[in-house]
C-alpha cells in the first residue's frame, strides 16, 4: 500500500516539485504566463484524480445483511489517453501574455519574443503532468529595447517533465474500505487513508457512501433474475507539499496544497450466487480538484525578463471540474469469510480496480 501512496505523492507534487529548479524562471516570465502553463500542464492529472476517487465503491449488487460488516484493502489505477499526456503550446500566445505582463510594470519599454529552444515558434505538443518530453523542451524569452532594438535579456525556461518520464503511466490509489449492514437493504460504507507524511508531503483520503439494495425491499419473492442496488458516495483527497522556504525562490511559507472531491451516483445490477458473482453498474461522476501554490515568492532581477524584482503571494490556483457517465463491470469470488474482487470502469479515464476483503 505504501508503494501506491508514494506514487500518488509523486503525481500530486509533480506540477512543481519536478520543476523546482525552473520555478523561478516560470514565475519570472510573468504571472499570466505561469498560470496559463500550469493550467494546461496540471489539468489532465486533476481530472484523473476525480475519476480515480469515484471508482471502487461497490463490488456487489447485494448489500450486507443487518449487523454484518466487512473490511477491504482496495487498490486501483486510472489510465489516461494519449491526448491527455500532452497539450499544444504556442509560443506566440505566451509571447503576448509575457508582453502584457511586462507592459504593466515600470520596466523600460521593450519588445518580447518567445521561441522554443531550437529557435522555432511553430506550436508543438508539450508534456502534461501525465506525459513526457522526449527530447526535453525549453522556451527562450528574449527582450529587446523598443527604441534601439538591442537585446537586453535572454531567459531559457526548461519545461517540466511529466510522470511518463519516470515510467509511470497511471494515477494510483490504495485505501482501506469498510462496510456495515444497517438492515432494510441498506449498507453504510467508509474509506480512508489516515494522514501519511512522506518526506515533505502529506496525504489523506477519506469518504463515505450509502448503498440501498432495492430488490431486498421491492422484490422479496425473487421475481427478478438479478439483484439491483443504488449507491451514492463522496470521496475527498487532501494533500500538502511543503517546499523548503527559499530553496528555489526567495520567500516564506511556500507550499503546494491539493484538494480533490468526487461524487458518484450508481445503479448496480448483479447475480446472487454463493461463490462466484458478476456485477455491472452505470455511474454518474462529478468532481472538483483544486491545487494552490501558496506563500510568497520573490523573483530577483538576475536572469529575469523583468529588470526589477517581483513578489508574488499565493500566485497560482488550478481548479478543474469533471462531470460524466461511466460504466463498470466486475466479478467477485467468495470463499467463506474471504473475498477477492476485480472490476473495470470505462469512461473518459478508465480505471482498473482490485481488492481483498474479509466479511464478518
Amino acid at each position: 500500500m505504501k508503494k501506491y501512496i508514494v506514487a500518488l505523492t509523486i503525481l500530486l507534487t509533480s506540477t512543481f516539485s519536478t520543476a523546482q529548479d525552473g520555478l523561478s524562471e516560470v514565475l519570472a516570465a510573468g504571472l499570466d504566463a505561469a498560470t496559463s502553463f500550469t493550467n494546461s500542464y496540471a489539468e489532465p492529472a486533476a481530472k484523473a484524480f476525480s475519476y480515480n476517487l469515484s471508482a471502487g465503491w461497490y463490488d456487489d449488487a447485494r448489500a450486507l445483511p443487518k449487523g454484518k460488516f466487512n473490511v477491504t484493502l482496495r487498490a486501483q489505477a486510472t489510465f489516461s489517453s494519449d491526448d491527455e499526456k500532452s497539450f499544444l503550446l504556442d509560443p506566440v500566445v505566451y509571447e503576448g501574455l509575457i508582453q502584457n505582463s511586462y507592459d504593466n510594470t515600470n520596466s523600460p519599454p521593450a519588445n518580447i519574443r518567445v521561441t522554443f529552444g531550437d529557435g522555432s515558434s511553430t506550436p508543438r505538443l508539450i508534456a502534461t503532468a501525465l506525459g513526457e518530453n522526449d527530447p526535453s523542451q525549453s522556451l527562450v524569452v528574449i527582450s529587446t529595447d523598443r527604441t534601439t532594438g538591442i537585446e537586453t535579456s535572454r531567459s531559457v525556461i526548461e519545461l517540466p517533465q511529466g510522470l511518463g518520464n519516470a515510467g509511470v503511466d497511471v494515477v494510483p490509489s490504495a485505501f482501506l474500505q469498510a462496510g456495515y449492514g444497517l438492515g432494510a437493504g441498506l449498507e453504510l460504507k467508509a474509506r480512508f487513508v489516515p494522514k501519511i507524511q512522506i518526506d515533505e508531503a502529506e496525504i489523506a483520503i477519506y469518504g463515505g457512501a450509502l448503498q440501498w439494495q432495492l430488490t431486498e425491499v421491492l422484490d422479496k419473492n425473487d421475481v427478478l433474475p438479478v439483484e439491483i442496488s443504488v449507491l451514492a458516495g463522496y470521496s475527498i483527497l487532501d494533500a500538502l507539499y511543503d517546499f523548503e522556504d527559499g530553496a528555489v525562490v526567495d520567500g516564506v511559507d511556500q507550499r503546494l496544497e491539493t484538494k480533490s472531491g468526487s461524487f458518484t451516483l450508481s445503479l448496480i445490477a448483479g447475480t446472487d450466487f454463493k461463490v462466484l458473482n458478476f456485477y455491472g453498474g452505470l455511474n454518474y461522476n462529478a468532481g472538483t480538484t483544486q491545487t494552490d501554490l501558496l506563500g510568497t515568492y520573490t523573483v530577483r532581477n538576475s536572469g529575469s525578463i523583468f529588470p526589477v524584482s517581483q513578489t508574488f503571494e499565493d500566485p497560482i490556483t488550478v481548479k478543474t471540474d469533471v462531470s460524466s457517465m461511466l460504466g463498470t463491470v466486475g466479478t467477485k469470488l467468495t470463499l467463506g469469510f474471504f473475498q477477492i474482487d476485480a472490476s473495470y470502469t470505462l469512461g473518459a479515464f478508465d480505471t482498473v480496480n482490485s481488492a481483498i476483503a474479509f466479511k464478518f
